[in-house]
């Protein structure tokens, strides 16, 4: 008599268990590469948007200028900075330099960004309204200047906001801005800006 051919229940049991582990296997390894994926793709745009905050902050700061002999209008905090400066603005077809008072906020963690065209720079009640730049960030602002005494650069947490006459009447010679993004960990960035004015002025 011919015998019937079957599995037995060990075989059964072995076969599922290998089955399942093999399955398991590639599903952890396809998560583990969309969650990686996500990772990366995050990561990225963190750096992405501090570079954008930490290049549009350099560009202002570097067309900086000085209001007058008495009066630089640079003042600024270490949540705050504010300054005269030439900024780009589209005219037709071709970009022009208006002259503006710009201002870099910290509102909670909102930082705002102002700025004040032309006859309006100085002008306080103009009502124009500042824009937020980002979200979910901190902004902690030094400034750094030539000590007199014995010519090293040493550094404080605000500019000109005591009514100093030596501060108003001039520029730091550096800012250092240091900025923290919050997403699902907490990066860092920082950004030393010479500004030009106050090195020829110091060179002099």
């Amino acid at each position: 008599m011919r015998k019937n051919k079957a599995f037995t229940l060990v075989e059964l049991l072995i076969a599922s268990a290998i089955f399942v582990i093999v399955v398991l296997t590639i599903y952890s390894a396809f998560y583990t590469g969309i969650f990686g994926y996500g990772n990366i793709e995050g990561t990225i745009a963190v750096y992405q948007a501090a570079r954008q905050i930490l290049d549009r902050i350099n560009l202002d700061l570097r067309n900086s200028f000085v209001y007058s002999n008495n009066e630089t209008k640079f003042a600024g905090s270490s949540k705050d900075i504010t300054f005269l400066a030439l900024v780009n603005t589209f005219s037709g077809d071709r970009i022009v330099q208006d002259y503006a008072l710009v201002s870099y906020k910290l509102e909670a963690d909102k930082l705002m960004r102002l700025c004040r065209k032309n006859k309006e720079a100085l002008n306080d009640n103009s009502g124009v309204l500042p824009e937020e730049m980002a979200f979910g960030v901190e902004m902690a602002i030094t400034y750094f200047y030539i000590d007199p005494v014995d010519n090293s650069l040493k550094e404080k947490d605000s500019w000109n906001m005591h009514d100093d006459t030596e501060e108003r009447q001039k520029l730091p010679v550096a800012i250092k801005v240091g900025l923290i993004i919050k997403n699902k960990i907490q990066q860092e960035f920082e950004r030393k800006i010479f500004l030009s004015l106050a090195e020829t002025k110091e060179a002099r």
